[in-house]
């Protein structure tokens, strides 16, 4: 652990409206081996937000600072203009939903894998979550519906299955963050599609933040933000990079 003493403060972010700001943030995991640069970003509530680059550039180190997984060297990070080393890290987690591919299901039912988030969820509740991450006409379709035991690890489950469940899940929490790690390069198109329609779904009541492996999915993001080598080194919409910038063309190209 890189900061085994490292405190965060003990105040409590309490009703989080989703603005996330980054200002000339330093971090590196080893010494002098700088993984992001004087990073400045802003995050603005009920935005969805995307960020790409090539593989290494800083990405999930943006990430991991935004869940208070990690803090920055030197710089600022401001929740709704508070800062990151005053606010308690349970406070700042206890508004944010990671969403992983890697999300992990255990060997009971669906109903039961999503009530692990939280136990009195009523059926009714974990029906819209599910009907949200379009999940329910699959469901439907089980002979046992949500009683449907998915096995370890949800191994009877496909890779897009298990991160709508993850989808599910923190719908159930409703924070106002939603943070995809979205490594959908494993997924088919058709399950591809239901990923992308779920955040579609979302959009209206939550601030949403994709790390985007495959840019389909973040076609209508409101900002892009495109890191390479710990760095912004350009941002705007899927339309305005398509024609302004090369390395993001090149980034769409490959994938089609």
């Amino acid at each position: 652990n890189k900061f085994p003493k490292e405190k965060f403060g003990n105040k409590n972010l309490s009703k989080f409206k989703g603005h996330i700001e980054f200002k000339d943030v330093n971090f590196s995991y080893e010494e002098n081996i700088p993984v992001l640069k004087n990073l400045n970003l802003e995050v603005l509530p009920n935005e969805v937000v995307g960020f790409v680059g090539p593989s290494g550039a800083g990405k999930s180190t943006i990430f991991n600072l935004i869940s208070a997984l990690n803090k920055p060297d030197s710089g600022e990070i401001l929740f709704d203009g508070e800062s990151i080393n005053e606010l308690t890290k349970d406070s700042i987690r206890g508004n944010l939903s990671v969403i992983s591919q890697n999300a992990y299901i255990f060997n009971m039912s669906i109903e039961d894998n999503l009530r692990i988030i939280k136990k009195n969820a009523t059926k009714k509740e974990i029906e819209k979550a599910c009907k949200m991450a379009c999940l329910d006409e699959f469901i439907e379709s089980l002979p046992n519906k949500y009683k449907t035991i998915v096995g370890e690890g949800g191994v009877t489950l496909s890779g897009g299955q298990r991160q709508r469940i993850a989808i599910a899940r923190a719908l159930l929490l409703n924070t106002e963050v939603l943070l995809f790690d979205e490594a959908t390069s494993a997924l088919d198109n058709e399950n591809q599609a239901k990923i992308k329609k779920a955040i579609d779904n979302l959009v209206k009541d939550h601030t949403i933040i994709i790390v985007a492996h495959r840019l389909s999915t973040i076609i209508d993001a409101d900002i892009i933000y495109l890191i390479d080598d710990g760095q912004v080194v350009d941002e705007g919409t899927h339309k305005s990079l398509l024609i302004k910038n090369e390395i993001y063309k090149t980034l769409y190209e490959n994938e089609e």
